[in-house]
C-alpha cells in the first residue's frame, strides 16, 4: 500500500544533521512521555498491520473534498490527549527558498546551514554556498499513512504537536497528532493546517477552506 507507513522515513545523514542543528540553535523539541510513546508505538504497529486503525473509517466526502478520517460508528469515544497517530512521510534537508507546495508539508526545522560532507551527500548536483539555509521537510505527498487524510478545520478536534522519541530509528522531531477534546463515535477526525492567528497555509494559495467541524460530514451506521 502506498500510505502505509508507520513512522516518517528518515535517512541516517539527515539524522545526524538535526541532531547538530537542533544543538547549534537550541531548538527545545518536548519529549514525548512514556505514554504518549507507548501510544505511538501501539498505532504505528496497527497501520503496519491495517493500514487504518479498526477503530477508524476512511470515507469519501460530498462536494468534492476528497477522503476524510471518522471514527468508526460503536466504536468507543477518543478521549482527550490519546495519541491519534504519527504524521508519517519522507523527510528531507531542502533549500529554503525552493518551492514547496504539494499541501502535505510540514516544516519542522529551518535555518539550517550545511557542510560541504552533508551538502555533497544530500544535493550532490548543487554547487556548494556556506550561507545558503535549508529546512527540515516531512512530505507525506508520495509517502505516508491515515492521517495525510486527516482534514483541515478552524475548529479541530486533533491537535499536531512536535515531540522527541528516544528511538535510535527515529528521527528527533516527530509530528504526532493527539486528541485535542473527546472525538465521539460518527465523528470526523480534523487537524487545524495552520497554528492559531497566522493565514500561511491557505493564505499563499488564495484558497478559501471549506468549513468543517467534527459534526458537518458524520456517519450513523
Amino acid at each position: 500500500m502506498k500510505f502505509n507507513l508507520p513512522r516518517q522515513m528518515i535517512a541516517s545523514v539527515i539524522f545526524k544533521v538535526i541532531l547538530r542543528e537542533t544543538t547549534l540553535q537550541n531548538e527545545v523539541i518536548t519529549p514525548a512521555s512514556k505514554k504518549q510513546l507507548n501510544g505511538i508505538e501501539k498505532i504505528a504497529s496497527k497501520i503496519k498491520k491495517y493500514t487504518l486503525p479498526k477503530n477508524l473509517l476512511k470515507r469519501k466526502l460530498k462536494n468534492n473534498l476528497g477522503y476524510g478520517i471518522f471514527l468508526r460508528p460503536g466504536s468507543k469515544p477518543i478521549l482527550r490527549g490519546e495519541v491519534i497517530g504519527p504524521y508519517s512521510g519522507i523527510l528531507s534537508i531542502l533549500p529554503s527558498n525552493d518551492p514547496n507546495d504539494t499541501g502535505y508539508m510540514f516544516e519542522l526545522l529551518s535555518g539550517i546551514i550545511l557542510n560541504k560532507e552533508d551538502q555533497l551527500l544530500l544535493h550532490p548536483n548543487r554547487k556548494y554556498h556556506p550561507r545558503r539555509l535549508y529546512s527540515l521537510q516531512l512530505d507525506a505527498l508520495k509517502k505516508g499513512n491515515f492521517t495525510r487524510f486527516i482534514n483541515h478545520s478552524e475548529k479541530p478536534n486533533i491537535v499536531a504537536h512536535l515531540l522527541s522519541s528516544s528511538g535510535k530509528t527515529q528521527a528527533p522531531i516527530e509530528v504526532i497528532y493527539i486528541a485535542k477534546k473527546i472525538i465521539r463515535p460518527g465523528e470526523q477526525l480534523l487537524v487545524s493546517y495552520e497554528h492559531v492567528g497566522e493565514n500561511n497555509y491557505w493564505g499563499p494559495a488564495k484558497i478559501k477552506p471549506f468549513p468543517m467541524t467534527p459534526q458537518t460530514f458524520t456517519i450513523k451506521s
